[in-house]
């Protein structure tokens, strides 16, 4: 998986008392168009905390463009922020 930390729009659920669960996602392809990605299933979450900032990895699997790939989306907890981390 080649590491892009692009920013996303995230569509996501927040229940009480648990981590956020990603739900559909929109983000810019190579040719610059926007694609919309639903969130098929999530494998792991970790929470990592790298240089004092909080965040959630969530390891992903969806079908995109047709054959199924694996990705991961992370949450910045601090800056309120999604990004697709690695695809």
């Amino acid at each position: 998986m080649k590491i892009l930390a692009e920013p996303i729009d995230a569509l996501v659920f927040f229940h009480k008392g648990k981590i956020p669960t990603p739900y559909k996602f929109k983000y810019v392809t190579v040719p610059g168009e926007r694609e919309t990605v639903y969130v098929d299933k999530i494998l792991e979450v970790d929470e990592q905390k790298i240089a004092g900032i909080r965040s959630f990895v969530y390891k992903c699997q969806s079908i995109i463009g047709e054959e199924i790939k694996r990705y991961e989306l992370k949450y910045i907890i601090e800056e309120y922020r999604w990004e697709l981390y690695k695809m």
